[in-house]
């Protein structure tokens, strides 16, 4: 017994102590596609490449946890108080907003070059170029830069929309890394008129700077406190402090964090295993599901060596449809019709997917707008599970069953089959799950599911996920997006207020924006161009409204639910921590502060104040 016992308090005190080179080892279920090159975003927007750079890469400002705006690469937050921020009047419920900034003359990339205003320059140059395969479509077509001097520069935002003073969207990139060959790219996109070429060009010149044989090389730059050392494809992600990092936190840089390396298991089962054994000391906010972090196998191990909190988060759960009907198999199954989009959410049990999976702990979303919104609005249509109501719909769109039960139609002479294609993440066990809880769910009303699964680097890249148009997907994609504080529905939105098909991505946009099933409302796109230019909260909830209620009314996407984050980390590891609208809720946000409560770090922010835990 007492040899029990003293091994019970060595691999305790070992959980406190923390590795002996102060590094930290993270378990993430996905692989970037790409990082630090792909600076607008034109490969991916992958969660997983968000976090993993924010140890890369400083941004302009921060919102910390508590949702205040802290400077990191400039001098000061512009605020009307330090006479930074101005609102200029345009017209009749339009102002300008101007913002000035100033680089902080301590701030370097990791090779000692300063950061310039060169460098913000270029990433306004790169996402404002015609035929940049850019997702930030609202802010580049916006937003004008005017450089002073060398450090001082400033944005202006015409129209200003109502989430400009909350969230950083500011950037930059390295002018002398990356100057030369965005020339010769920009130089070859303008020998053509091909929209889907020229993004092309771009695509290819932003993988250039992202790809593991380019970072392996040493040839990327850093401006964040820790540098890339190696990537080993499907393996790890190797980073070490950088010592050029001009903000130092409490007490000295050498009490935090040193290294950190991300080990990729993109199987969730598999990765939970690593974590019971002891081989990870934190769970990427892509990593294991909900329901594994409160399982008992985790649970029941946890005492003295791992914490593991319940962390609300703006993830949105659910499945885009796609609706472009020169697609054949779109047309065929008429997925453009709202009353096939109703069939299908009718014949799918989502009150029993939130049971099955999350013993009633997550609940059924009816819009993309998060409970936690102030915009949000509960009074919109919802969709229970109704089989029968969803074979009346289908069949007064000329659905009847066939010899095997599946529905079937006749089209132009020929017979279709209700089969629908429905592609997510592989390895995402909760997700692979919730599909054949549903195929079993639709196989009851005459549906057919084709499961056509592939790693997230595939599923959630551009050239699958935006190219909807193409038949890259034909039915459902499956995935989770947030918007935070930044919510105003352009995932949803089609045309802006001039008319301008922007907000879709095609090919002749070069696949531009995030409404990838291609859903277009115009009264929904009427009241968003409204919403986006009302400071006033109440006003704006009022056409969040109506918003709400088009989209539900329509079935634009299948809403599941927002997800809650497993966040489990190492006991006495410090500021490794979540918080709801956060920067997405990564843990990774201040990178610097994350270190061993035994080697010195001191502990700022508590998880305890954003979440719940899980016992």
């Amino acid at each position: 017994m007492k040899r029990k016992l003293v091994t019970l308090m060595v691999l305790s005190g070992l959980a406190l102590a923390g590795p002996q080179d102060n590094s930290l080892i993270i378990g993430a279920a996905q692989e970037p596609r790409v990082l630090a090159g792909d600076v607008v975003n034109a490969i991916s927007n992958q969660s997983i490449k968000f976090e993993i750079e924010n140890f890369l890469f400083a941004p302009i400002v921060q919102t910390n946890r508590d949702l205040n705006v802290i400077p990191v690469v400039v001098t000061e937050v512009p605020t009307a108080q330090n006479n930074r921020l101005r609102f200029v009047n345009v017209r009749p419920g339009v102002r300008r907003l101007e913002l000035d900034y100033t680089i902080r003359p301590d701030a370097v990339w990791s090779d000692g070059r300063p950061i310039s205003t060169e460098d913000v320059a270029l990433y306004f140059e790169m996402g404002k170029t015609k035929g940049v395969p850019s997702t930030n479509v609202d802010f580049f077509d916006r937003a004008t830069l005017r450089v002073r001097d060398a450090r001082n520069f400033t944005v202006s935002l015409e129209p200003a929309y109502f989430y400009d003073l909350d969230i950083n969207q500011v950037y930059y990139a390295p002018n002398h890394i990356m100057r030369a060959e965005w020339d010769k790219a920009k130089a070859a996109a303008a020998q053509t008129t091909d929209a889907a070429r020229q993004a092309e060009i771009f695509r290819n010149f932003f993988t250039q700077f992202s790809n593991p044989q380019f970072l392996n090389s040493g040839r990327m730059v850093y401006s964040g406190p820790f540098t890339l050392t190696r990537w080993v494809p499907g393996s790890t992600i190797e980073m070490q402090r950088n010592p050029r990092f001009w903000i130092k936190p409490p007490g000295g840089e050498d009490k935090y964090v040193q290294r950190v390396v991300y080990r990729i298991i993109q199987n969730t089962n598999s990765l939970l295993v690593a974590i019971l054994g002891g081989g990870i000391d934190a769970a990427s906010s892509v990593s294991i599901s909900f329901d594994q972090g409160r399982s008992k196998q985790l649970t029941s191990r946890a005492s003295g060596r791992f914490e593991i909190w319940s962390v609300p988060t703006p993830f949105f759960e659910h499945l885009e449809i796609n609706q472009f009907t020169n697609v054949q198999r779109v047309k065929d199954l008429q997925l453009d019709n709202v009353k096939t989009r109703q069939a299908l959410i009718y014949a799918m049990n989502r009150e029993g997917i939130t049971r099955a999976f999350f013993d009633g702990l997550y609940t059924v979303s009816h819009t993309w707008v998060a409970p936690q919104n102030p915009m949000f609005n509960p009074n919109v249509t919802k969709y229970p599970y109704n089989p029968e109501r969803a074979r009346q719909l289908l069949a007064e769109l000329g659905w009847r069953p066939g010899p095997d039960g599946i529905l079937q139609r006749t089209v132009d002479g020929r017979t279709v089959r209700f089969e629908i294609e429905w592609a997510t993440t592989a390895g995402n066990q909760v997700r692979e799950r919730i599909q054949q809880f549903v195929a079993e769910n639709y196989r009851q009303v005459g549906i057919a599911v084709r499961i056509n699964n592939a790693p997230s680097a595939v599923v959630l890249g551009a050239q699958y996920r935006a190219r909807a148009q193409e038949g890259t997907w034909t039915g459902f994609l499956h995935f989770a997006f947030s918007m935070g504080q930044a919510d105003d529905g352009v995932r949803s939105a089609c045309r802006d207020e001039e008319g301008k098909v922007v907000y879709v991505p095609t090919r002749d946009n070069g696949f531009r924006g995030l409404n990838f099933g291609g859903w277009c409302n115009e009264e929904f796109d009427r009241l968003r161009n409204q919403a986006v230019l009302e400071f006033d909260v109440n006003r704006r909830k009022q056409l969040f409204a109506r918003m709400q209620e088009i989209w539900a009314n329509e079935v634009a996407m299948i809403p599941l639910y927002f997800q809650s984050d497993a966040r489990v980390f190492r006991v006495g590891l410090l500021n490794y921590t979540s918080s709801t609208f956060a920067n997405s809720a990564y843990p990774t946000i201040e990178p610097w502060l994350i270190g061993w409560q035994s080697r010195g770090a001191q502990k700022v922010y508590d998880q305890a104040k954003y979440g719940q835990p899980i016992k």
